[in-house]
């Protein structure tokens, strides 16, 4: 059932991003033409073309970003963390596994937050690296990088069941219960990942990464559409969507600080 509901949830998703909304309007808009309602095909048609141009501004998706990250704050510092007596650093990620990748493609995008972990963990003696794979993905896959970066396999604990944020909150909670512990993930998702592990009692530093916003760019690049400012306007409407749908299951308050 859970399965089921998240397999769901994905579904709903693709259709209220830029491309599934594009889709759909288009897919109207030629309904409107085939019942000739040229008038209604036009506007709906013009719709979905100005939907996929504005979100895939380079601006638009900075702009869409910005907020989250600058709520995640900065890149944590090890020294602070050992002061706060935090003995774990959680690394949200995600594997794919397969025989045929490199120890570092199977990481895929979660590769950053898996680097930014082992970071904190070098200054950080005697602390433990926890990281979670997607679900289904296999724990000596997972050790193959992180044992190669220098961390050792006692220094390891590797969860491979988890589905989304709220499976690793669950599955994570037994592991450091309340003691303050090291959060690491891209910065676009700490604000809503934060709200769900407090949520359930925990107590996470914010060990923020993968910042996109931060980069510069030129003006010409911002006001030009490409793929990666659909791909960074995806990242900002999955997390805002993400803490709306948390929200409306009761997992975390609307109005929560991360801080």
């Amino acid at each position: 059932m859970q399965y089921l509901l998240f397999v769901t949830k994905k579904l709903v998703s693709v259709m209220i991003y830029p491309v599934g909304i594009t889709w759909a309007l288009g897919f109207i808009a030629l309904m409107m033409f085939l019942k000739k309602r040229n008038r209604a095909g036009i506007v709906l048609l013009s719709a979905a073309g100005i939907t996929l141009l504005a979100f895939s501004l380079v601006w638009t998706g900075l702009a869409l970003l910005r907020p989250l990250e600058d709520e995640a704050g900065p890149y944590a510092d090890p020294a602070k963390l050992r002061g706060a007596g935090v003995e774990y650093i959680v690394v949200l990620g995600g594997t794919s596994f397969t025989n045929e990748m490199s120890a570092s493609d199977i990481w895929d995008r979660s590769v950053l937050r898996l680097l930014e972990g082992v970071r904190l963990w070098k200054d950080m003696p005697g602390a433990k690296l926890v990281l979670s794979g997607g679900a289904p993905s296999s724990a000596e896959v997972m050790a193959v990088l992180p044992m190669r970066l220098g961390v050792s396999r006692e220094s390891l604990i590797l969860e491979t069941r988890a589905l989304d944020t709220d499976d690793e909150a669950n599955l994570f909670k037994p592991i450091v219960s309340d003691a303050p512990f090291a959060l690491v993930t891209s910065a676009s998702h700490i604000p809503r990942a934060l709200r769900l592990f407090r949520s359930k009692g925990m107590n996470p530093w914010p060990c923020p990464c993968d910042f996109r916003a931060k980069r510069r760019q030129p003006l010409f690049v911002l006001l030009s559409p490409n793929a990666d400012g659909l791909y960074n306007s995806e990242i900002a409407l999955h997390e805002y969507y993400g803490r709306m749908f948390y929200w409306l299951k009761g997992l975390i308050a609307h109005t929560a600080q991360a801080y």
